[in-house]
């Protein structure tokens, strides 16, 4: 019974590693053209922790910079959208939708 309870560990070790979670490198993820480029068009856009104008602002992007698209979600108004950034520096953070275009298909 011991044997077949090893065997039966081993072989649920072998097969949950099959399925791990790909890790991708930031440089990983501008070099996939599959992800949507995100290019900045409003001047100083401040980039925040979470979509809301209460979150934290992590930083500043001027007009032209590009990212790569994570997510986007509608505002508490429905009208506007908040976009999921990566930057090329592997920081991630929320820029208002109105001030930021969506180059390439978002599924």
């Amino acid at each position: 019974m011991k044997k077949f309870l090893l065997l039966l560990t081993m072989l649920l070790c072998v097969a949950s590693s099959c399925f791990a979670a790909e890790e991708r490198t930031t440089k990983d993820i501008f070099a996939d053209t599959t992800i949507a480029n995100v290019v900045i068009t409003g001047d100083q856009l401040r980039v925040r922790t979470h979509p809301d104008l209460d979150g934290y602002i992590i930083k500043k992007l001027d007009k032209g910079t590009v990212c790569k698209f994570m997510n986007k979600v509608d505002d508490k108004n429905g009208t506007d959208s908040w976009i999921y950034i990566i930057m090329e520096d592997g920081t991630v953070g929320w820029v208002f939708g109105a001030y930021a275009r969506i180059d390439g298909v978002v599924e």
